[in-house]
């Protein structure tokens, strides 16, 4: 997926997009995180993700200092970068209280009336799950200080019951479906005990 368009009002990188009225800035959560400029309204478009569809086993061609500016986008499927240099689009960090959500597969949008300088995250929740067949395994530490923290992100959050209903419709697709063939009983301290990943393997790789 490349980008190729040029107006004074759009902000552009060589695969995605980013709404201008955004940034990259210091995170207090990570590194470095996206941020408003301005205020932006509920649904506005936040940024289009592009970049080289790959099979998830393939994420290990990719330099180690990159594999973590991968997007899963259905089960065997990640975007990956396409050169040795991250987009300001990779910067979009967790929250287990987000401010945005997809809109398809590669959209991202508000999910509520955001502030100027508020910073923008999505859950990785919302597009991470179990690639059946990989050895590639997905979890990570959370420390977003949201009330709502989980303390640790893994790829079976998707299953939470209250997940589900929190972000209904703005889940990748993917995983909108996969929720949508669910019998939808199964409780919520269940699905936890089988978020455990098994003999503690850890690759927190999947998401930017």
């Amino acid at each position: 997926m490349h980008f190729h368009i040029h107006d004074a009002g759009v902000s552009m990188n060589t695969n995605s997009w980013l709404n201008p009225l955004l940034e990259k800035r210091s995170s207090d959560t990570e590194g470095s995180g996206i941020f408003a400029r301005e205020e932006i309204k509920k649904d506005e478009r936040l940024a289009i993700f592009g970049g080289k569809v790959m099979l998830i086993d393939e994420m290990y061609q990719i330099p180690p200092g990159m594999q973590r500016f991968t997007m899963q986008i259905e089960e065997r499927f990640v975007l990956g970068p396409t050169g040795d240099m991250a987009e300001d689009t990779d910067f979009f960090n967790h929250s287990c209280d987000p401010n945005a959500g997809f809109s398809g597969q590669v959209f991202l949008v508000a999910l509520r009336d955001i502030r100027a300088g508020e910073e923008i995250t999505f859950d990785y929740a919302m597009t991470v799950s179990e690639s059946v067949g990989s050895d590639m395994v997905f979890s990570m530490d959370c420390s977003c200080g949201s009330p709502r923290c989980r303390k640790t992100i893994t790829e079976q959050d998707w299953m939470l019951p209250e997940l589900q209903e929190r972000y209904r419709g703005h889940f990748s697709p993917y995983i909108q479906a996969k929720i949508e063939n669910l019998d939808g009983n199964r409780p919520a301290d269940r699905v936890r005990e089988e978020a455990v990943i098994p003999g503690g393997k850890k690759a927190g790789v999947l998401l930017r």
